[in-house]
């Protein structure tokens, strides 16, 4: 290279007004300090209830708080339960009879409806007033029956008409009655396999970064995102076990949409703006069956609009915070509703809402394998550190019929 043996470099030359040497230049030249705040912020939602609750205790005055009892360990990836109902106490009739037919169909209670009553049932028909006595089984929907067992006369029982067994009778010196009880329902859902990685270079790990060295912001970000993950899964994973490409087992856990939607909860697709009659209609089916107290995670949407349903007329009580996350308590007509904001509820969720019993709900975790850092899991060779959070947990859901689900709201 000729003299000057360098090469020259850019100059800022003309008129004082338009080059002097402004920030710009400083800049360019990555001279200007950065006057930073010393973190950095995370856009992310730091919240998971669901997780966050699950991993909570009840205290003895109710309070939700300290070390987990709604979490139990597993020695299985597929955890299994068991489901049992009470005896059907109520059906319809099938087909219209005269008032002394002594043989009725009978539907909706199940697919066999008959089967809910046993001989000697005292059955009232609410149509007509008329109790009568259940005398014999015929099939799986046809009782047959002695009418008139009280004041009043025997009627016509009529399609649809709501037959209610209010209680049984049997004569002196009779032997037991038959016996007619419910087959519990086996049920199971799977542990799924979450990872999250970190990856940093050797020299990135020592490096003198604004906001702190990598790699401990890193586990802090990562570890975060990690439970958004099984967060998510626990809402919207569906139940599912095949072989991954190196042969192996794959599992994943189904979570709250999926048990709700395809087991028999009651769900409401609201189909526009949310109404003081359809939430009244909504609260009174998802408090059928269950605790008096439930919780409910909604998103913005629903929020919103109960904001203004509740306004003036419903009791509110705002700040609550002792299932360790802020709730609002909503004091219905038909039981207390906990209100949780779940930042999730996004996007095509946000009008979405879950009323659910929170003692359905375990979170399960293989044994020893609940989440855990695993640090400098790197090859011997990796001039860098590997950290890897893991988790191979799962999601207990029980009686369907105690929860609800709302959705379709819009703004």
């Amino acid at each position: 290279m000729p003299y000057p043996f360098y090469t020259e470099p850019a100059h800022d030359q003309g008129a004082p007004i338009s080059n002097a040497r402004t920030t710009d230049t400083s800049a360019t030249e990555e001279r200007l300090v950065v006057d930073a705040v010393d973190k950095v912020f995370l856009l992310e939602p730091n919240k998971h209830p669901l997780v966050s609750l699950m991993n909570t205790v009840k205290a003895s005055d109710g309070a939700y708080k300290g070390q987990a009892v709604m979490k139990a360990s597993t020695g299985n990836p597929e955890f299994k339960w068991f489901e049992d109902v009470y005896g059907g106490r109520y059906a319809q009739v099938n087909v219209t009879t005269t008032a002394v037919a002594t043989t009725v169909d009978v539907k909706s209670a199940g697919s066999a409806s008959a089967h809910i009553f046993t001989i000697g049932d005292i059955v009232r028909n609410v149509a007509t007033g008329e109790n009568i006595i259940v005398t014999g089984i015929t099939d799986s929907d046809s009782i047959t029956i002695a009418r008139a067992f009280g004041a009043t006369a025997a009627g016509v029982l009529t399609e649809d008409d709501g037959l209610f067994i209010v209680g049984n009778v049997s004569e002196e010196n009779a032997g037991a009655r038959n016996v007619n009880t419910t087959q519990s329902t086996p049920n199971s859902n799977y542990t799924q396999i979450f990872k999250t990685t970190i990856a940093v270079s050797g020299t990135e790990d020592a490096a003198k970064l604004y906001g702190g060295r990598d790699l401990p912001y890193l586990r802090s970000k990562k570890a975060t995102e990690h439970a958004l993950d099984i967060e998510r899964a626990f809402w919207w994973g569906q139940k599912n076990s095949d072989t991954g490409a190196n042969g192996h087992p794959r599992r994943a856990t189904g979570g709250v949409d999926e048990f709700i939607t395809t087991g028999g909860s009651h769900t409401v697709d609201v189909g526009g703006a949310l109404t003081a009659p359809v939430v009244n209609d909504f609260l009174r089916q998802g408090f059928t069956y269950g605790n008096s107290r439930k919780m409910l995670f909604a998103g913005g949407l629903v929020l919103q609009a109960i904001n203004e349903i509740a306004r003036g007329s419903i009791e509110t009580s705002v700040g609550q915070t002792e299932y360790g996350m802020k709730v609002s308590r909503w004091m219905t007509a038909f039981g207390e509703v906990d209100i949780v904001h779940n930042p999730l509820f996004v996007e095509d969720m946000a009008g979405s809402a879950y009323l659910l019993d929170m003692e359905c709900f375990r979170y399960r975790y293989m044994e020893g394998r609940d989440t855990k850092l695993m640090t400098n899991i790197q090859g011997n060779d990796v001039d860098g550190i590997v950290d890897q959070y893991l988790s191979e947990v799962g999601l207990e859901r029980k009686e369907a019929a105690r929860h609800a689900k709302i959705f379709g709201i819009t703004g």
